[in-house]
């Protein structure tokens, strides 16, 4: 998943393990520098998808590591995201490789 650096102001939709009954925490790792932010976002559930709000300054062109645990520690969601100002691609990994 992608973040835009020029915004501070995110939201990820997500496919959670669980749904959580309670607040929720959201700690973003740095992989590079192995700083660890924790925040405490909003979140609402639609379509079965976990809508997560936050605010954070990421760097651009930089790898996040991000984990999201309800109040009894259990992981609703982990995951990995990139900062970029880029649009986001479509592409196939296979390169159209399988035919089916």
């Amino acid at each position: 998943m992608t973040v835009n650096t020029n915004n501070t102001s995110h939201l990820l939709k997500i496919t959670p393990r669980l749904f959580p009954c309670t607040d929720i925490e959201l700690v973003i790792t740095d992989s590079f520098k192995r700083t660890v932010a924790t925040l405490s976002p909003t979140y609402w559930e639609d379509n079965n998808l976990l809508n997560v709000s936050f605010d954070y300054d990421f760097t651009d062109e930089n790898n996040y590591q991000i984990k999201i645990t309800d109040a009894d520690s259990e992981i609703v969601y982990r995951g990995e995201i990139l900062s970029t100002t880029q649009e986001s691609q479509d592409y196939s990994a296979t390169n159209n490789r399988y035919n089916w």
